[in-house]
């Protein structure tokens, strides 16, 4: 794969802590501002996907039955399951 430079400015504070991890990990800068570029656009991919169809129909059938009053609340749940106090 080609590289190309590009040149960021960072406030000193983040730059360090670019620097430390580098260090820390035996790595290039530009190997960790890749990582965490990397890890950014993975992350902002995730809100945009497409839920399956079955999904979908979940959502769907979730917000029907809210809408006809047939749904626990999340205290009551963690009651029966006994995870809180009720």
């Amino acid at each position: 794969m080609s590289k190309q430079n590009l040149s960021v400015s960072l406030p000193p504070k983040m730059r360090l802590l670019v620097e430390r991890e580098a260090k820390r990990g035996k790595r290039s800068r530009s190997a960790v501002i890749r990582e965490a570029l990397q890890v950014y656009f993975r992350l902002r991919r995730i809100g945009f996907e497409e839920g399956s169809a079955q999904e979908r129909r979940a959502v769907a059938d979730g917000r029907s039955a809210y809408k006809q009053d047939e749904f626990v609340t999340l205290e009551t749940w963690q009651h029966v399951v006994g995870l809180g106090d009720y």
